[in-house]
This record gives C-alpha cells, sequence and structure tokens, in this order.
C-alpha cells in the first residue's frame, strides 16, 4: 500500500444518463426532480432547430409549463448572464434545463442559481452564492466543455474570464444525448473536440490529479484520439459522434476535480477580452497548446510520454525526454488535420503584445497554481514568442 498517496475526493452531477435517444427520459427525470413549471435556456441556433422541437415535445406530454430563452451569447459576458438571471426570477421558474455549447450550459447554471440565491452573478464572483440551485438539467449539443457535469462557470468582463467554482453548483442531471451533436458544423466540431481533449490532458497532468481523474483524463485524450478526425470529416459518423460525446462528459469529470493548468491560461492571456481578440474559446486553446505541452514536458516527462503514445507515437522507440517533447509535435498534427492554425499570429496577435500577453497570464492564478512547472514571465515571453512564430523548439 502507497502511505503516500494524498487523500482525495471527488464529486459530480447528481445523475447521469447517457445514450443515443437519452431525451426520451427527460419528462420522467423531471417529474422526479419535483420541477414544474420550466426555463429553457438555449441560443438562437438551437432554439430554431429540431433538438428543441424534441426536448420540447418532452415537456408538452409530460404536462409542464415552459418559456424558452434563446439569448445566451456564444462567449458569455457576465452582462448576458445577468439577462438570462433577470429573465429567470420574472417568470417565477422551479427548475432550468440548458440545450446547448458550453456557454449555454453556463448561462442555465447561473440561471438555476438565481432561483434559490439572492443577488446577482457579480455578486456571485465576489462572494459565492449560499444555496445550491433549483432542479437543474444540462443538456450538451456540443462535445466540448463536459460543463454539463462541472462545478463551474466562465464569463468574460473588460478585465479578463472570471470563472467561479463551488460544490454546490453541480446540476441535478446531466442528459447527453449524442443524436443532438449530429449537425454540428465541421468547425465547431474541431473547436469543441479540442477543447475536450484539452480538458483532460491538463486534468492528467495537474497538480490536483488523482487516480480517480487520471482515469476519466486518460480514457477522454483516448477518445478523442480515435474520433475526432472522423467526426470533423464526416459528420453524419454516428459512432465517431457517440465517442466525442462520452469524451466531453468523462473530460468534465476529469477537470471537475483536477482542473485545467498553463493551456487555458494562455488561451485567456491572448484571446478577448485581453486584447480585443474574440476567438471561440476550444479554438483559442488549441493554437496555444503544443507551445504549453512543450513548456511542461520536462516537469511530469511520463505523463507527457503518455500523452505522445495516446496521439499515436511510437514512443517505446524513444527516450523518456524525447517521447514526453513528442507529444507537443503530435498534437500539431491533430491541428493540421483539423484545418486549425498553430500561429497566434493568425488571429490577429502582434509581436509587441506579446509582453502583455505573458502578462496576462498570471490573471489565472487557479490555473498557475495547478501547473505542473512553475510559471515564470521569461518563460511565458518565450512560450508566446514560439506560439507567434508556429514553431516548437524542439523542432527548430
Amino acid at each position: 500500500m502507497d502511505t503516500n498517496m494524498k487523500t482525495f475526493s471527488f464529486s459530480t452531477a447528481r445523475k447521469i444518463i447517457f445514450g443515443l435517444g437519452a431525451v426520451k427520459q427527460l419528462s420522467e427525470e423531471l417529474q422526479n426532480l419535483g420541477a414544474k413549471n420550466i426555463a429553457i435556456i438555449t441560443d438562437t441556433v438551437i432554439g430554431q432547430s429540431e433538438i428543441l422541437d424534441k426536448v420540447v415535445t418532452q415537456l408538452r406530454e409530460g404536462g409542464f409549463k415552459y418559456t424558452v430563452w434563446d439569448k445566451a451569447e456564444t462567449e458569455p459576458s457576465v452582462a448576458g448572464g445577468e439577462a438570462a438571471i433577470e429573465f429567470t426570477r420574472k417568470g417565477n421558474f422551479d427548475g432550468v434545463i440548458g440545450v446547448g455549447g458550453g456557454s449555454v450550459l453556463d448561462n442555465a447554471k447561473v440561471s438555476a442559481l438565481s432561483i434559490t440565491n439572492a443577488g446577482t452573478l457579480s455578486d456571485w464572483l465576489k462572494k459565492t452564492f449560499q444555496n445550491p440551485p433549483a432542479p437543474l438539467v444540462l443538456m450538451p449539443t456540443t462535445a466540448g466543455t463536459g460543463s454539463e457535469v462541472s462545478n463551474a462557470v466562465a464569463f468574460s468582463t473588460p478585465q479578463g474570464k472570471a470563472v467561479l467554482f463551488s460544490s454546490l453548483m453541480y446540476p441535478s442531471l446531466a442528459l447527453v444525448d449524442p443524436e443532438f451533436t449530429m449537425t454540428t458544423p465541421a468547425t465547431v466540431t474541431a473547436n469543441a473536440g479540442v477543447d475536450t481533449f484539452c480538458n483532460g490532458m491538463e486534468a492528467f497532468v495537474s497538480l490536483n490529479a488523482t487516480p480517480i481523474t487520471d482515469a476519466f483524463a486518460l480514457q477522454t485524450m483516448q477518445l478523442v484520439a480515435d474520433n475526432l478526425r472522423e467526426a470533423y470529416a464526416c459528420g453524419d459518423n454516428i459512432e465517431a459522434r457517440k465517442n466525442m460525446s462520452l469524451a466531453a462528459l468523462l473530460g468534465g469529470l476529469a477537470f471537475g476535480t483536477a482542473g485545467t493548468v498553463l493551456g487555458h491560461a494562455c488561451a485567456y492571456a491572448y484571446s478577448y477580452p485581453a486584447t480585443s481578440i474574440h476567438l471561440p474559446h476550444g479554438y483559442a486553446v488549441a493554437i496555444t497548446t503544443p507551445y504549453t505541452m512543450e513548456y511542461n514536458a520536462i516537469a511530469n516527462q511520463t505523463k507527457y510520454a503518455t500523452i505522445a503514445k495516446i496521439l499515436g507515437e511510437p514512443v517505446e522507440e524513444m527516450s523518456l525526454r524525447d517521447a514526453a517533447f513528442q507529444s507537443a509535435l503530435s498534437f500539431k498534427k491533430l491541428l493540421y488535420d483539423l484545418d486549425i492554425p498553430a500561429s497566434i499570429r493568425t488571429t490577429g496577435v502582434t509581436k509587441d503584445m506579446i509582453s502583455t500577453i505573458a502578462q496576462n497570464v498570471f490573471q489565472s492564478p487557479a490555473h498557475v497554481a495547478r501547473n505542473p512547472r512553475k510559471v515564470t514571465e521569461k518563460g511565458m515571453v518565450r512560450l508566446f514568442e514560439n506560439a507567434y512564430e508556429g514553431k516548437l523548439d524542439c523542432e527548430q
């Protein structure tokens, strides 16, 4: 027995239902939760889709009252979150369903909190709420953030990303129906899928990782490595879509406890609002990830060598060091296949921004604290110089 193993705990959504056609269980589950008047939080695209029709059909057949709010933003702001809260409180709802991508689900979380807590989102970011949310069902339509099982929300402010964590914020039910992802456009599939991989990978190398989160993280990365290219190339591949939905779910289970690390801090550092460059979250994370992997590789060579193996590299033929650095090179191959650039120059970043961007990394102190390698300003300047040129040190 390893007497040096640290004590750890694990929490997630109170219940998870996963599978093709899982939406058909919605009515019964809402009855079990005791909710009768439901706020449906979504965006304009899902609000006009067959996906929402399937959800609404379940509510009608179950005799539930409901009202749809379809104004969730693609990249949620605090103001957008406050708008969702205002809608929910005015409707006297006793339950919330979120149907959409990670941004929608974050809006649904704060909407459910507003039923049981006083105050605003801005208040909670300063001093957290005290009560768990009203009955909350989260139904993802992308295979990306894993927000359906996480205890966090992220909103943009003029100063940067504001992230709210709480053990009280887990949903009542994560209802994951992979059929909801079948119409996801290829670019969104790529961005969300890479984010899924990074959620698993960063949880795997996090200083807060545990044997439980490692198990979820490893399966997350393997599922993405085996299925993302197929889901991107052939959107009607139901098996690939199902496996990517499962990967997103497992990734949420991993990072919900272990957290994400430098990759997410770097994405926040160079994308809106830090530089007024507006990028989808997964896309922003993807571009700088090869460089964060290279930066971190020497801090945990064994785990990074494992990541390289998952990505298909013949690490048995390499030294441990070379295998660890190969993970970053292999990730660049994945970006190439998904038509995602590996240079921040393509996003509008200019060389004169690099010093400021490097400093911005430290505006994500929790991510920096969990990172396997000590983060320094000098190291971040070098990282972003490489990300600007699109070249890793290990390939120059």
